[in-house]
């Protein structure tokens, strides 16, 4: 007897194959996609640039992010106007043009600044942080009482001597800035004991500073170098009698008798 193998349902027979992809066809697809693809980076990159165009205008040249104000701060508001006025800030310009360091250059002619840095504080505002000198000596300068910086710069008018302040006897030209620097540094070098016995400091040169005590005596420094020698040195002549102590080559003092 023959067997036959039953043949099955017509739901689980083999599909159809599909009909071939001609090469032609297959190309034109890929071109298609290529096209489309290079469309989109096309019309994204334009987005970008008419976006980076707009970002431009709006920063640079409209006058929504225009400068409106400037805040200084760091002094009190008499050496803040004396700022603000030698800043010559262009209100009403785009922020992001203004030229902050020249603003800051300009800023820093005010004899009382030591430096000011100008920064951008969006939308509208200029900000100008000050650091004001700080006195260390007072001296008399052909206009008149001057407070001296740590730099040697001029500036201030205290009107006469100041007590916590030492007082020098140096050049008040531009010129005599070393040997005004000199003077403060030998001046900040000394112990409080000591200073307190000072009544001036005089500076002729960077390499000239001497002493004017209380008592009349006197003492010639020399230059600001070796202060801890000069100043041990000196501690034990100040207990001679003498009218004048030389400690400028510390490991050489000299005296001048009364």
């Amino acid at each position: 007897m023959r067997l036959r193998t039953p043949s099955p349902p017509p739901d689980l027979a083999r599909p159809p194959a599909p009909p071939p992809v001609v090469a032609a066809d297959l190309q034109a697809a890929r071109r298609r996609t290529s096209r489309r693809r290079r469309l989109r980076r096309g019309a994204a990159a334009g987005g970008a640039v008419l976006v980076l165009v707009a970002a431009t205008w709006l920063v640079g040249y409209s006058d929504v992010l225009a400068l409106r104000s400037v805040d200084v701060q760091g002094v009190d508001d008499e050496v803040a106007a004396a700022v603000l006025e030698a800043a010559a800030v262009p209100v009403g310009v785009p922020l992001a043009r203004v030229d902050t360091e020249a603003v800051s250059e300009r800023a820093e002619e005010v004899p009382e600044v030591a430096v000011v840095t100008a920064s951008r504080a969006w939308p509208n505002t200029l900000r100008l942080q000050v650091r004001p000198r700080t006195p260390v000596a007072v001296l008399k300068a052909a206009q008149g009482w001057q407070l001296v910086d740590a730099e040697g710069a001029l500036f201030g008018a205290p009107g006469g001597p100041v007590e916590a302040l030492p007082t020098l006897v140096a050049p008040d030209t531009e010129a005599g800035a070393a040997a005004r620097v000199a003077a403060v540094q030998v001046a900040g070098s000394l112990p409080v004991d000591l200073l307190a016995t000072v009544e001036r400091v005089e500076a002729s040169s960077a390499v000239d500073v001497r002493l004017a005590l209380r008592d009349g005596r006197a003492v010639v420094w020399g230059s600001p170098d070796a202060p801890e020698r000069k100043i041990e040195v000196l501690t034990v002549l100040l207990g001679t009698r003498a009218l004048a102590y030389d400690v400028s080559v510390p490991d050489r003092p000299t005296v001048r008798p009364r």
